[in-house]
């Protein structure tokens, strides 16, 4: 029952992984106007490990409207610092270890033969301890799913709780879309007990009127586990 539980845990937390991921920093030759953008894309295993965790990026889902796949080339960001630590190749397939716990966000761009290209980035956590298990789903409170009418100071609450019972620090991801989501504050602790449940809490400010609004909870425990929530969204009012 325990390995079952382990099993359906990870597997939302995959989800979370896919719904953070997203398409980005796609470029054009302003001299090929006829040309189709490529459009990146690959998967990763596992996209949790430790140090010692050797993870295999492979990018043979690439694709392109004029070139076969055989021809793209790409090359690969590893800490989305915008340096890349790999020269293009036409090889689709690379091994990548990283050396210290935390969150990373490798990213892969993919180039054609005419010079476009399109970028992509997902997201692995190396942990400390891999026998201990991501904290649960975060639950939110508030603001409700759809809620319209916010103002723009806006208190988030939020409910969760980790198998181990291990202590849990938060980051909040804001964004004006779905794919958009940038990290808004981090580290957050802040708590209140309300009828013996703990509900944590952040109050952002300087949200723009009139204007949807999309956010997600990620989940940290003290082994460097990373559990993200559901993307929800709200609107301001009008000024």
């Amino acid at each position: 029952m325990k390995s079952e539980k382990y099993i359906f845990r990870n597997s939302l937390v995959v989800l979370g992984f896919a719904i953070i991921t997203l398409n980005s920093g796609c470029t054009k030759d302003g001299n090929n106007t006829e040309n189709h953008l490529p459009v990146a894309y690959f998967s990763l295993a596992p996209a949790r490990g430790d140090i010692n965790t050797s993870i295999v990026f492979n990018a043979n889902t690439v694709s392109d409207h004029e070139d076969p796949v055989t021809d793209l080339e790409v090359r690969w960001d590893w800490n989305l610092d915008h340096i890349f630590d790999t020269p293009y190749s036409t090889e689709k397939i690379i091994s990548h270890q990283y050396d210290a716990m935390g969150i990373y966000f490798p990213m892969m761009e993919v180039r054609d033969s005419k010079g476009m290209t399109d970028t992509i980035k997902k997201m692995v956590v190396i942990v400390s301890d891999l026998s201990n298990m991501p904290p649960d789903i975060p639950y939110y409170l508030t603001p409700p799913e759809w809620q319209t009418w916010m103002d723009p100071t806006i208190i988030f609450k939020w409910t969760c709780t980790d198998p181990e019972n291990d202590p849990l620090s938060f980051d909040i991801w804001i964004g004006t879309s779905r794919t958009s989501l940038n990290l808004a504050r981090s580290g957050i602790t802040t708590f209140n007990l309300v009828n013996g449940e703990v509900q944590y809490e952040t109050t952002l400010s300087g949200f723009r009127y009139d204007q949807d609004y999309f956010w997600q909870i990620g989940a940290k425990d003290s082994a460097g586990n990373y559990t993200v929530g559901l993307i929800s969204k709200f609107t301001t009012r009008p000024e």
